[in-house]
């Protein structure tokens, strides 16, 4: 039996010719990292370097998570939580804080301590709602690739063609 797990273990690793996300050591990371005080992160520091937290998480990585991830295309740690990862932009005094929920596919984009706007992607195109739920914008790319955007109540505010659409993606998205 020892040398079957064994063997199973070796081909495991050999097997899958890729190193993976690593996603158990990642979010061990975030989590002693995301304490509230530079103290309270030493100490988790400290107390999973001298433990074997890190060998374990690791070793799990490698051997059986990132081996999954690489024979089924989903790593069974990266399941998608509630809590949407959150940035903060800052120009002088003005705050923006923009957040993605992976569970809903949802972006969030807000003022800081204003209600924001809500981005998703659906089969058709994007929704822009409120925080209500509201439909505010939407916008529909058409087969020749142009994209008409729709307030609420579904009247046309503006078709950019398919060139303009090409012209601004270049500018902002290949920098």
């Amino acid at each position: 039996m020892k040398k079957l797990v064994a063997s199973m273990l070796v081909v495991a690793f050999f097997a899958t010719g890729c190193t993976g996300s690593f996603s158990l050591t990642h979010k061990l990371y975030s989590w002693h990292r995301s304490q509230s005080d530079k103290w309270s992160d030493e100490l988790c520091f400290l107390l999973v370097s001298i433990t074997p937290v890190y060998s374990l998480a690791i070793f799990a990585d490698a051997i059986i998570f990132n081996s999954i991830e690489f024979w089924t295309g989903k790593n069974p740690v990266d399941t998608a939580s509630n809590t949407p990862s959150t940035r903060m932009v800052q120009n002088g005094k003005q705050k923006l804080m923009m957040s993605y929920n992976a569970k809903t596919d949802q972006v969030k984009v807000a003022m800081a301590g204003n209600h924001g706007i809500i981005f998703q992607r659906t089969p058709a195109g994007i929704l822009a709602k409120n925080d209500k739920g509201q439909v505010l914008y939407s916008s529909i790319q058409n087969e020749n690739g142009d994209v008409s955007v729709y307030d609420g109540q579904g009247k046309l505010v503006k078709n950019y063609p398919a060139g303009q659409i090409a012209l601004l993606k270049e500018k902002y998205i290949q920098q």
